[in-house]
Order: C-alpha cells, then sequence, then structure tokens
C-alpha cells in the first residue's frame, strides 16, 4: 500500500523546504538557543512547512525529534505529564534534541483547564529547542503564548514553488504528467503544499498524471473543500491516500460525519460496498459518543480514520466516473422540526395557563386546536383572543 507521498518525501534539510524565507530565521534561532531563549512559534497555513522545517532541522543538526501534539495534551495535566517529560528528560539516544509542540491551535485557553499556562511553564528554561507550530498567533486566546515567543511566518507557497516540487515527486515515483496538469494542482491548492502533493498522489492512482483525470477539482482558497475531501475517500482504494482527507477542511466532526453519510449512498452503489461503508461509520460514531462522554480526544485518530480510509476500503474497486457531492440537509430539517415545536409549546404553554393544567397535557390538545383554526374560521378568532395567542401562532395553528 505505500506511506503517503508526503511523508515519503518529507524534507531532510533546511535548504530543500520551498518558498519560505522564515526557514533561515528558524535554524538561526534553534542554533543559537539557550535556556534563556524563547520558544519559536512558526505560524501560517496549513502545507506551507512548518512541520517539515521540524523534521528538516532536526536531521541537519543531528538532534532528536521530540513531537508532541498539541491537541492531544489538552489540559494541564496531559501537558505537564508529556511536554513536561520532554523538556526535563535526556535524550534518549544521548544526542541534543529538538521538541516540536504540533497544532498550538487545538490548545484554547480555560476551557482546557490551565492548557496554555501550563505550556508556558514547562518550556521556560528549557535547555532544548522548541518549536512551536499554530495558524494564527493573533487570536485572542493567545495573547500570553505570543508574547512569551519568538514568531516566526509561513506564507502561503507560490503556485510555481509547489509545481518544482511536484515534479520533483513525481519524478522519483515515476509517474508520467502533464505539466498542465500539475499546474492546476497547484493554483487549486491556494498556497498548500500538502493538499497539492495528496491531489497530484489521488489523481495519479493509474501511474500517469493528465488534465483529463483531473475532474472536479476546484480552488481551494487556501482550505481544502467537502467537495474535493470526499474525492479523496471515495475516489481512492488506497487508505495512505485518504487519510487525512479531512484534515484541511474547515468544518467539525459533526458535519464531516453528516456529509459522508448523506452521499455515501450516492457514491457506493453495491450492496456490500454500502454495507461495508456503514459499519465503518458507525464505528466512527461510537467513538465519537466516546469522547463526548469521557472526553479521550485521542479517540479522534480512529474516528476519523474510520471516517476516511474505512469508507475508502469498505469498496471492493474504485467506481467510474466523479459526481457532485451534496450537502446533507439533515440539519435543516431539525431546525424546522425544532421551530414547529417551539410553536406548538408556545400555544400549549397558553392554552396550559388558561385551562389550569400542564404544559405536557396542553400538548396533547394542540392538534384538536389545530383542526377548529382549520374548520371553524369563527370560533377559532374567539379562541386565539381568549387564548392571546399572536399571529404566527393564528398563522401555524390553521395551515
Amino acid at each position: 500500500m505505500g506511506l503517503p507521498w508526503i511523508k515519503k518525501h518529507v524534507p531532510s534539510s533546511v535548504g530543500a523546504i520551498v518558498g519560505q524565507p522564515g526557514v533561515a530565521t528558524a535554524r538561526s534561532l534553534v542554533q543559537r538557543w539557550s535556556r534563556k531563549s524563547k520558544p519559536v512559534w512558526l505560524w501560517g497555513g496549513s502545507g506551507t512547512g512548518k512541520t517539515a522545517t521540524a523534521v528538516a532541522l532536526a536531521h541537519e543538526l543531528g538532534l532528536e525529534l521530540v513531537e508532541v501534539n498539541a491537541s492531544d495534551t489538552r489540559n494541564k495535566d496531559a501537558i505537564s505529564s508529556l511536554i513536561g517529560g520532554a523538556v526535563f528528560q535526556g535524550s534518549l539516544f544521548g544526542t541534543g534534541k529538538l521538541i516540536l509542540v504540533d497544532e498550538v491551535d487545538g490548545l484554547s485557553g480555560t476551557k482546557d483547564r490551565g492548557g496554555i499556562p501550563e505550556l508556558l511553564r514547562v518550556v521556560k528554561g528549557s535547555p532544548y529547542p522548541v518549536l512551536l507550530t499554530g495558524q494564527d498567533p493573533y487570536d485572542r486566546k493567545f495573547s500570553s503564548l505570543r508574547k512569551a515567543c519568538e514568531l516566526v511566518a509561513y506564507k502561503p507557497l507560490d503556485y510555481k514553488d509547489i509545481v518544482a516540487y511536484l515534479k520533483q515527486v513525481l519524478a522519483q515515483e515515476k509517474v508520467v504528467f502533464e505539466e498542465a496538469a500539475l499546474t492546476r494542482i497547484a493554483m487549486a491548492s491556494g498556497g498548500d503544499l500538502r493538499a497539492a502533493v495528496n491531489d497530484a498522489q489521488t489523481f495519479s492512482d493509474g501511474g500517469s498524471l493528465m488534465v483529463e483525470d483531473l475532474g472536479v477539482l476546484g480552488e481551494r482558497e487556501r482550505r481544502e473543500t467537502m467537495q474535493q475531501a470526499l474525492l479523496r475517500v471515495f475516489k481512492t482504494t488506497q487508505a495512505s491516500v485518504a487519510r487525512g482527507a479531512f484534515d484541511n477542511v474547515q468544518e467539525d466532526v459533526d458535519k464531516v460525519m453528516l456529509w459522508a453519510d448523506h452521499n455515501l449512498s450516492l457514491e457506493y452503489v453495491r450492496p456490500l460496498d454500502l454495507c461495508r461503508g456503514y459499519d465503518a461509520l458507525s464505528a466512527a460514531d461510537v467513538f465519537l459518543g466516546r469522547i463526548r462522554r469521557w472526553q479521550h480526544y485521542r479517540f479522534y485518530v480512529y474516528a476519523y480514520d474510520l471516517l476516511t480510509a474505512g469508507v475508502a476500503l469498505a469498496k471492493d474497486e474504485k467506481y467510474p466516473g466523479v459526481r457532485e457531492y451534496e450537502e446533507s440537509d439533515r440539519v435543516l430539517k431539525i431546525w424546522i422540526a425544532n421551530q414547529k415545536r417551539l410553536r406548538r409549546k408556545a400555544v400549549a404553554e397558553k392554552l396550559a395557563n388558561k385551562s389550569h393544567c400542564s404544559v405536557r397535557r396542553a400538548m396533547g390538545d394542540v392538534p384538536y386546536l389545530q383542526s377548529l383554526f382549520v374548520n371553524d374560521k369563527r370560533q377559532a378568532l374567539a379562541v386565539a383572543s381568549y387564548l392571546d395567542l399572536d399571529g404566527e401562532e393564528v398563522a401555524w395553528l390553521g395551515r
């Protein structure tokens, strides 16, 4: 099955990271590190080379890379244990260390029970260089963290830099390609190299990458659309391609579940494929339920693996053609149902007040009022006046 290309072709030196002048600054700050140094926060959009810089620096400077994902260590105790342990323990191999705290956007200040103050405490005076990565240090919740760090900006990559990098990757993978296809992928990526490499791997499944293979590939505007993410899941039989499909989608996991659930039956037409696909979705939902109950955020890994690789591998082979995936209308239907219930409850409360019974008891009598308002307009007006119903409530009863 093989590794995803984005992991297989990680730069081994800082010079191999394209289009980011901030790389030289990051290298200098790591090399001049002392206990008085501030943590270095590499910030910018997804796929701009922040994590790749840490990997390249560790390799180039002969340091052991200790990577901790801040999204998995969201509270004070977890940060003290994992990040504090990385800071105060010696290197496993007797060399220096480079500590990478990835995705600090996963912390949310006071909601994570002292996560940010504890992070600041454990990295202060670290004998080893500390790199943070995140997208927006100027969010108000990060004000204390921002002031304590050296900020290094990473900008969206120019499409020409992305094309040049894709050519190197495809040459090593022995994939035949049209340069126009690479240009289209690069321009659609919105400066996100990771997304461009993932697209290239997805669309070169047969050993070639031509413009005609790109189907509905559209503009990302620095964020992958749900259409493109679902394309990676539904149009591959490789787990390595599907995994991470939703990483750059600006939607919460519940919305992702609705999209996948709605479009699965439209994409998978063979009963066995559909059965296995819904099996994977239901298992993902089980893990999401455990996260809500127990706050075991590590379960997100399993939930997303089932949502992506699980659904992708549910089919025996890739279905031909490219379709336009649709957004589920379930949330809208729930909202409409809730609005109807709110009207029903409002009428029931007024009825309960006048008839001296409980609201629950009055709810059962609302259908009789609806029948009255439909069939006897004169009596309906008298009842509306007696119950002090407003215009919207009268209209709802008389539909």
